[in-house]
């Protein structure tokens, strides 16, 4: 019978099966609440077969349209609940167990911002002994998740609480807006050979897809417009993006100098990583220099990000790099959370919890 797991962000649905068929939709939940039940029925529209068992984990109670945490936590777990009226949902918990809907509401501490224990409880199985590594690159954030005999093993709980431990890092490789990622830029000015120091306008001009876009690192979608102005996702729109962020354009620069201006910052974002990972290898059981191959899971839709970072490092050849991507026949690591859920569900929720699914439910 078929397992799903599901991890709702605040900008992005993620929804894989416990076999791996992985399902990724974009949303703005700030943006429309109202409309998430809709947008999980398009979901469900993409799978073979209606699912006996839903897992459930999110991120997207942070989003400001709920007056808290605890209200995005109800909001969610109710509109997936709505759709799946008929079948049991489970909820995962930052104490390593699911609970039932009604009971995730009276834990919504524990429900909140808890995709990433999900993700590290599963994939820990992979480095069953000793210390290691969990980091997951997204388009919005990064995780960077101690492991201990395959066990999360973080100082935080909760994202302040990850924030504070430098555990969470609020950048990802898609949607951190530039202004975000720097305050300043060097500028070839009024002539000038050497470049001086500019500041980057406080405003969404331009994110991280446009810098990932002018540096090779991610390709050209004409058809995606999820970007800072709603245009198309290419190169040129990127450099006109990228450009407004200095608060010109290219009548008063050339291409080539919006494109130095994206390496500098990739390079910035590199650096803030790698500087992040020597931070957590810094700290037990991880202290002192890496140790002889060190374990690194990687996962996420910034894999490629991690691995550069992970090249800076002065003990970069002592680490062993596991890449999520190329531990399964399907590329599940753009959805790992809703996969870990799915995985996760499919081992711990007994046979009493699933239950047969109606004729003609999903019409």
């Amino acid at each position: 019978m078929q397992i799903l797991g599901l991890d709702i962000g605040g900008a992005n649905i993620k929804a894989a099966t416990a076999d791996g068929l992985c399902i990724h939709q974009t949303f703005a939940l700030w943006k429309h609440p109202e409309l998430l039940s809709r947008q999980i029925e398009e979901i469900v529209v993409g799978l073979q077969q209606p699912p006996a068992l839903v897992a459930l984990t999110m991120t997207g109670e942070l989003a400001d349209c709920f007056e808290t945490r605890a209200q995005g936590v109800e909001v969610i777990t109710q509109a997936v609940c709505s759709v799946f009226n008929q079948i049991p949902v489970r909820v995962w918990l930052t104490s390593g167990e699911f609970a039932a809907p009604d009971e995730a509401l009276d834990l919504s501490e524990l429900v909140a911002a808890a995709n990433w224990h999900a993700l590290a409880t599963w994939a820990g199985r992979a480095v069953p002994e000793g210390p290691a590594l969990l980091i997951d690159c997204g388009s919005t954030t990064t995780d960077l998740i101690p492991l201990l005999d395959g066990i999360p093993d973080s100082s935080g709980r909760t994202d302040l609480q990850r924030l504070q431990a430098g555990e969470l890092l609020y950048r990802g490789v898609r949607r951190t807006p530039v202004c975000a990622m720097i305050s300043e830029v060097p500028l070839p000015f009024n002539g000038r050979e050497s470049a001086a120091k500019v500041p980057v306008a406080g405003e969404i001009f331009a994110t991280a897809l446009d810098v990932h876009l002018l540096c090779g690192e991610l390709p050209e979608i004409p058809a995606d417009t999820d970007t800072a102005d709603g245009r198309p996702c290419t190169r040129d729109a990127a450099i006109r993006r990228l450009a407004r962020q200095i608060c010109t354009d290219l009548d008063e620069v050339d291409e080539q100098t919006v494109i130095a201006v994206a390496r500098h910052i990739h390079s910035l974002q590199v650096d803030e990583l790698a500087a992040a990972i020597l931070q957590i290898c810094s700290h037990a059981p991880l202290d002192g220099p890496p140790r002889p191959t060190l374990p690194l899971i990687l996962s996420g839709s910034g894999d490629w990000l991690i691995r550069k970072a992970i090249a800076k490092l002065q003990y970069s050849s002592q680490f062993d790099v596991l890449p999520i991507s190329e531990m399964f026949r399907t590329n599940v690591s753009s959805c790992a959370p809703a996969f870990a859920v799915a995985r996760l569900a499919a081992e711990r929720c007994s046979d009493e919890m699933i239950q047969a699914v109606p004729p003609g439910l999903f019409g």
